[in-house]
């Protein structure tokens, strides 16, 4: 039961195309599971650090961390300490957070593809044995065999962790390389959490093609005559919208007595920022009708505005295996093994897109 566009004429916008009745359904049924499994795992009203926070311009990796934030705030969750990795700080982590909830940011962050999560990982693991420690939904995929046998000891012997996998595929990897006192539960990506978001201009091209270019990409090129970009570009007024953070960063190590103030300072201008990132790639979706890509998490933001995506593989089979669980099950998600294919898709749903 598709519900049509609504184009806001007095206030000189386009507020999209609502969820359709089954799409919001689902949509519902996904979010309940990821908040049901959080909350198995983040008590209530309790203190929690929050590590890894994206210092890039990648917006999937910001939708995730905006809803974290979201969450924990409905959590009731103090946020006692937030870093990424070149400000991280073991000593303040642990001062500031004591016996609560450390959180890593999700994302492929169990491999050397990423080494900087990983290490991370590591270095908490050993120094907070009595601290639960709680990977948010993930991508688990190994390289190769020294790969596993390297991400196997990353958490050594500690009692307390739980590593959310966004699909079965990475569940399944992560319990054939992790120890027995690791938990892996299966849950659906945590950008799922952020409410749907809205189309504010008309598009521009029928047909916008999302192609990445770094380590997990396929390698080869978009086809002519649509337009492609990626979103991971450097924004010089993203940086500005960071200066809160990387100001009380500075205050953070140099001035003990205001750490406190510090920490609430950074959480707030990390959130901005990804907000503001979040808001970004929305932009860079309206200029759509279609959007092409073989990026994970613009496929699940164009769900939440329900516009209609097509879906490549990237290199090691993490899209498939979201689409399978996860995505499949939304009328605006569509599969293409290959770059024809998808542009076929994509230009046969866009002769038809009510917007």
């Amino acid at each position: 039961m598709p519900a049509a566009a609504v184009y806001n004429q007095d206030h000189g916008h386009v507020t999209g195309q609502a969820l359709s009745t089954e799409d919001a359904a689902q949509l519902e049924l996904q979010r309940q599971a990821i908040r049901a499994c959080l909350d198995r795992y983040i008590p209530e009203s309790q203190p929690v650090a929050i590590l890894q926070f994206p210092f890039d311009f990648n917006v999937g990796n910001h939708m995730m961390w905006v809803a974290a934030m979201d969450y924990l705030k409905q959590r009731n969750a103090s946020i006692a300490y937030t870093a990424h990795g070149l400000n991280f700080d073991l000593q303040e982590m642990m001062r500031a957070v004591g016996d609560g909830v450390i959180l890593f940011s999700g994302g492929v962050t169990v491999s050397r593809l990423w080494p900087r999560h990983a290490e991370i990982k590591r270095i908490v693991a050993e120094a907070c044995p009595n601290n639960r420690l709680v990977s948010l939904p993930s991508t688990m995929l190994f390289v190769d065999d020294e790969d596993r046998l390297e991400a196997r000891t990353i958490f050594g012997n500690h009692r307390d962790v739980v590593l959310l996998a966004r699909d079965p595929v990475s569940a399944a990897s992560a319990r054939s390389v992790f120890p027995d006192n690791v938990r892996v539960e299966t849950v659906h990506d945590s950008a799922l959490l952020l409410l749907q978001q809205q189309r504010l201009s008309a598009p521009e091209h029928d047909v916008i093609w999302l192609a990445r270019d770094d380590i997990e990409g396929v390698g080869s090129s978009a086809p002519s005559g649509v337009e492609v970009f990626d979103w991971t570009h450097h924004d010089p007024a993203g940086m500005r919208v960071m200066f809160p953070g990387r100001f009380f960063s500075r205050v953070r190590k140099l001035a003990p007595a205001l750490r406190s103030i510090a920490n609430r300072q950074i959480a707030g201008s990390y959130d901005r920022f990804s907000r503001y990132m979040l808001a970004s790639g929305n932009h860079r979706l309206d200029t759509g009708k279609v959007l092409v890509t073989d990026r994970m998490h613009p496929h699940i933001l164009c769900t939440l505005r329900s516009q209609h995506s097509v879906l490549l593989p990237d290199r090691f089979g993490k899209n498939r295996a979201v689409y399978e669980y996860t995505s499949q099950n939304h009328s605006t998600v569509h599969w293409a093994d290959t770059h024809e294919e998808a542009l076929e898709i994509a230009r046969s749903i866009a002769r038809r897109a009510p917007i």
